[in-house]
């Protein structure tokens, strides 16, 4: 049992893990992208967007913080100074509200006053150059599709275009997988967000694949700085993670804020199969005794991984969508993986 930490040091130790940003190579190459679209469209030209896609849990929120982080608005005589401007759009949002978000989020008093989409793109540019505005953030985009008609898709696609054009700012567009059938309903939409980049659930059906998730599970054992190790990186703590969590860094990271808030609380040195054990089944309703992959014998575990077109549900979901986009995750046998 180790020494009882104070509430302070609790809550401090927990901070520190829960905003924890863990940039892979990869992550590290998106952040430096939404740099290079900045800089770059300083220069002149089309301005240079970009469009992150992936499932729910594939880390997407963290990267948009951690790059909010870095390009933090700031106060100054002249007014605020937002490099960065983050806009979330709710469901089944349209274009117009698309702008009227974009001037809610740029402080504007009145931004619901006009649905002209004329004079919301005019109101956005003279804003954002009172702000100095870089860099244009949508978050959910998906929303501006679901449930649209091929017609209205082009007609969003447009005045997505026309704002960009407009205020010479570009954009980075982050949304579920399916997020890019929008921008391929217009050709000039689409060429300008040549850049995209998605962030994939970890697999483990090959060795690069694997090692990435292992080292995954090695930063998050050394960021919990815990008495004794807790051999996440073994075969044994490694598969069973996996298994729960089927790759996805939003159902894992849960998992582990659970079981690391827990540890420290009670004093324990490591976080044991035990407790991860109890925490899946606190977390889940699904998760029994008798599915619990903390408690099944190895033999007895389930390991899915996902598959090529994760993400894609809710898309093709009674739409008739070719069926080249349904998902096909696997079930891995030990023999096929480890």
């Amino acid at each position: 049992m180790a020494a009882k930490l104070s509430e302070e040091d609790i809550k401090a130790k927990l901070a520190r893990f829960r905003s924890a940003f863990l940039a892979s190579p990869f992550l590290k190459a998106v952040l430096d992208e939404l740099d290079e679209c900045r800089e770059l469209s300083k220069l002149g030209g089309d301005p240079e967007c970009m469009i992150v896609t992936g499932d729910t849990g594939a880390g997407k929120t963290s990267l948009i913080n951690k790059y909010l982080e870095l390009n933090a608005r700031k106060n100054s005589y002249e007014g605020t100074v937002i490099p960065v401007l983050l806009t979330t759009l709710p469901g089944e949002a349209n274009s117009v509200a698309l702008f009227q978000q974009i001037l809610t989020d740029l402080g504007h008093p009145y931004p619901f006053e006009s649905n002209n989409e004329v004079q919301l793109r005019k109101q956005i540019k003279d804003l954002a150059r009172n702000c100095r505005l870089e860099l244009i953030i949508v978050d959910e985009f998906q929303h501006l599709m679901e449930k649209k008609s091929l017609t209205i898709l082009k007609k969003t696609a447009n005045s997505i275009k026309s704002l960009i054009v407009d205020t010479k700012i570009p954009m980075a567009l982050f949304g579920m997988p399916y997020s890019s059938v929008i921008l391929d309903s217009v050709s000039q939409l689409s060429s300008r967000f040549e850049r995209r980049r998605t962030l994939s659930p970890f697999r483990i059906s090959t060795e690069d694949e694997r090692n990435k998730f292992l080292k995954l599970l090695s930063c998050f054992e050394t960021l919990m700085d815990l008495p004794e190790p807790s051999n996440f990186q073994s075969d044994d703590m490694s598969r069973r993670l996996y298994a729960y969590s089927s790759g996805n860094f939003k159902k894992l990271k849960n998992l582990l804020n659970s079981a690391y808030k827990a540890a420290i609380e009670n004093g324990e040195l490591h976080i044991s199969k035990n407790r991860l054990a109890e925490e899946a089944r606190s977390r889940s309703s699904t998760v029994e005794e008798k599915n619990n992959p903390f408690l099944l014998p190895m033999h007895k575990l389930k390991v899915i991984e996902p598959g090529k077109y994760v993400g894609w549900d809710d898309y093709t979901q009674g739409k008739g969508v070719n069926l080249r986009f349904k998902d096909n995750p696997k079930e891995l046998s030990f023999s096929d993986v480890f």
